[in-house]
């Protein structure tokens, strides 16, 4: 195969997490940036010039930072950070992984000994790191079934663990017995499926459920709950001012609460999404030993704003982080002949003109999980919510006005729109449903009525990961996982025949068996329908329905994986042969020859043109061939 690299489509910064403090005597930000290879930055809060950057080995995705007196410690995919605060210092520690098998990592606590804790998934466990002794210590699974320890605080010789998916659970264990104790959560929480953000402001307790977006209210002291406020956004309340009050994000405004009086009030200060982490230094230019006043609280671009609860002023700094390079995460041709990209985790979306041989400017945009060219306009499916957007390439891009947000599956329970497929008059979309729940969904975008028909359930308990169309008929491969965090009913993928013009099922069957998911499905020229499932690629005739044969692409074993979504990618090279992506290797297959060539590794993505070429990416690379 001759294969040529385009370059790197998109760089960004995503900042999940932060902590606030001194070092070297200055107020600073500790903030790590997501992408392919974390960044861990040192940022002087007064001036926003960035001190120090760091690499991460071994790290990809950061939800957790956390500063004690004399360092700031980062969590990422199971290994721990420190960044010491004070001289000597040196640079950024790799602590080591703290639970082994536990490849994702939350959020992180401090107790006031300098002990750091953290939750983890897929075990559902939560740790402990001692820095005196450098030690760790694995509290096992706090709760049987659950998968994810997503939040926590530590205070009092306790631990208090937000945890989900299944169902959401509020659990404090003792730090040096590791005894545990569920706090029950009111009965209306039991339609979120998780406790997804957790803070203390003695003696109450805020938690924030997901999907509902509440915000409940517990006394520690009384042991009862004792308020809720709709429509909170993430990732954290403030820890509290002078007189005992936190701040919080509410539809997109900065609110204080006072949890004496139960009073919340809009502070007057816009925001433009969830506040990643909240913290307090002193007013600029006073010394060390002046009382922190003001606010602060750092963005997803890095960028960040202090606010003055007494004079209401509201200062901005942007320390004009440098990106890293994104994972691409979606690849389509868009209807203007130019390929388009999306980004994984730090998002972003750009473009390649194979008529002019350039890589766009990344744009700063969400998720994408899929997209797909139809008519004249470009649709994107973005995580998380399910939202489904269209973008016009031919007018300027506008945040808010292009690409136009056309809904949100959310309220079907969906959460990933991974599927795309032209159905006659409508654009098909196939989702993933949202964490803890089994069940994907249909979508139909009808642009001409700006309308969408939704079809939640549509494959029982199994999620829709791919989609084709022939002759007025739409056919359905599923996926026997749901969302994260939940075990899969069924043992087997189905591929479903779905009329959407009576809106009914015509037929279904299980088309491979042992398959758990059919991750890709086209048509081939002569009518034959042909999918991928993991590392098999399968020819099926739908006029006599039946499995025509199956082939091997890459040795695949199911046990291996916790959950699989995707990994599949099909299209025709006119008579000479399949092209796509099976668990990470580009093939051609020769339906003729019944020969199967391997040409690149690493490949989980590719797409074609008009022209006939094949793009793909490796990482954050495009290539063509």
């Amino acid at each position: 195969m001759s294969a040529v690299r385009i370059g790197t489509p998109i760089r960004g910064i995503c900042v999940w997490a932060a902590a606030y403090g001194r070092a070297n005597g200055r107020d600073s930000i500790y903030a790590v940036s997501s992408g392919e290879r974390c960044l861990f930055f040192v940022i002087d809060s007064d001036s926003g010039e960035c001190l120090h950057r760091f690499e991460m080995a071994e790290a990809k995705h950061c939800w957790g930072v956390v500063a004690t007196g004399d360092a700031a410690y980062a969590v990422a995919d199971g290994h721990l950070y420190r960044y010491r605060t004070t001289p000597p210092g040196n640079g950024l520690e790799h602590l080591g992984t703290a639970i082994e098998g536990e490849h994702y990592s939350w959020r992180l606590a401090a107790d006031d000994d300098g002990a750091i804790y953290g939750g983890c998934y897929p075990g559902g466990k939560a740790f402990r790191y001692d820095p005196r002794t450098g030690a760790f210590r694995d509290y096992g699974v706090i709760v049987e079934g659950e998968q994810y320890v997503r939040c926590m605080k530590a205070y009092g010789g306790a631990l208090y663990m937000g945890i989900g998916t299944v169902a959401p659970r509020l659990v404090a264990m003792r730090v040096d017995s590791g005894e545990r104790k569920e706090i029950p959560l009111p009965v209306a929480a039991a339609n979120d499926s998780m406790v997804y953000d957790l803070d203390i402001a003695w003696p109450y307790l805020y938690i924030r459920l997901t999907p509902s977006n509440t915000m409940r209210v517990y006394d520690l002291t009384e042991e009862v709950w004792i308020d809720e406020i709709p429509g909170a956004m993430g990732l954290a309340v403030s820890p509290p001012d002078a007189y005992g009050s936190v701040y919080f994000a509410k539809d997109e405004r900065l609110h204080r609460y006072d949890a004496a009086t139960r009073r919340s009030e809009d502070v007057g200060v816009p925001l433009e999404g969830p506040c990643v982490d909240f913290g307090w230094i002193a007013p600029e230019g006073a010394s060390a030993a002046t009382a922190a006043s003001r606010l602060i609280c750092i963005r997803r671009d890095g960028s960040y704003w202090t606010y003055d609860p007494t004079t209401g002023r509201r200062e901005e700094r942007d320390p004009g982080l440098p990106g890293g390079p994104v994972t691409i995460h979606s690849l389509a041709p868009g209807p203007d002949g130019r390929i388009y990209c999306g980004g994984y985790f730090a998002g972003g979306f750009a473009s390649f003109d194979p008529a002019t041989d350039a890589l766009s400017d990344a744009r700063a945009f969400g998720q994408i999980e899929g997209m797909a060219a139809f008519g004249d306009k470009l649709y994107l499916g973005v995580y998380p919510k399910a939202v489904l957007y269209e973008y016009d390439p031919e007018r300027p891009w506008v945040p808010g006005v292009n690409p136009t947000k056309l809904a949100s599956l959310q309220d079907e329970g969906q959460d990933r729109p991974f599927a795309f497929c032209a159905a006659g008059d409508a654009l098909a979309v196939g989702t993933v449903p949202d964490y803890g729940r089994l069940g994907g969904a249909l979508a139909l975008v009808r642009p001409a009525e700006r309308r969408i028909d939704r079809y939640p359930g549509i494959a029982g308990t199994q999620s829709v990961t791919s989609l084709a169309y022939r002759s007025g008929t739409l056919y359905l491969g599923g996926c026997v996982w749901g969302g994260l965090g939940v075990k899969p009913i069924d043992a087997e993928a189905l591929l479903l025949a779905w009329d959407p013009a009576t809106r009914r099922e015509l037929r279904r069957t299980i088309p491979v068996p042992g398959e758990k998911a059919i991750s890709a499905l086209a048509f081939a020229p002569n009518g034959r329908l042909w999918g991928v499932t993991a590392g098999k690629l399968f020819e099926f005739d739908v006029d006599d329905w039946r499995l025509v044969r199956a082939v091997e692409i890459v040795p695949f074993d199911w046990s291996s994986r916790g959950h699989f979504w995707r990994g599949g990618s099909l299209r025709f090279e006119g008579n000479v042969g399949i092209v796509g992506t099976s668990v990470g290797t580009l093939f051609h297959y020769d339906p003729a020859l019944d020969r199967v060539t391997a040409e690149a590794k690493d490949v989980w993505l590719s797409t074609g043109e008009r022209e006939g070429r094949t793009y793909f990416s490796i990482g954050t690379s495009l290539y063509k061939r």
